[in-house]
């Protein structure tokens, strides 16, 4: 039980602290201040936690968190390269 209540913890932090950054790229489309490859890395380890979630765990609360977490950090990390790549050839365009 007590498991369960700090992995919901651990889910609405997780919510809350990525869910700003999302909604500010979205909003200005502009990443330039992210590092890739830091956000490459979260991803990584992301991934590595979800799978260990789903192959070493039935938990579904610790699934349910893992899998928030990875989403976001896919999502930053799109935001992150579109953005930049939009940035990039909107600069090469002659006007």
């Amino acid at each position: 039980m007590l498991e369960n209540v700090l992995l919901g913890i651990v889910s609405v932090c997780t919510f809350i602290s990525y869910f700003p950054q999302i909604v500010k790229c979205l909003k200005t489309r502009q990443a330039e201040d992210l590092s890739i490859w830091s956000w490459i890395l979260w991803v990584v380890s992301s991934v590595s936690y979800t799978l260990y979630a789903l192959l070493c765990t039935d938990s579904f609360m610790l699934i349910f968190e893992t899998c928030l977490e990875l989403g976001f950090c896919l999502i930053i990390l799109i935001c992150a390269i579109v953005f930049r790549k939009n940035k990039t050839q909107k600069g090469t365009i002659k006007e």
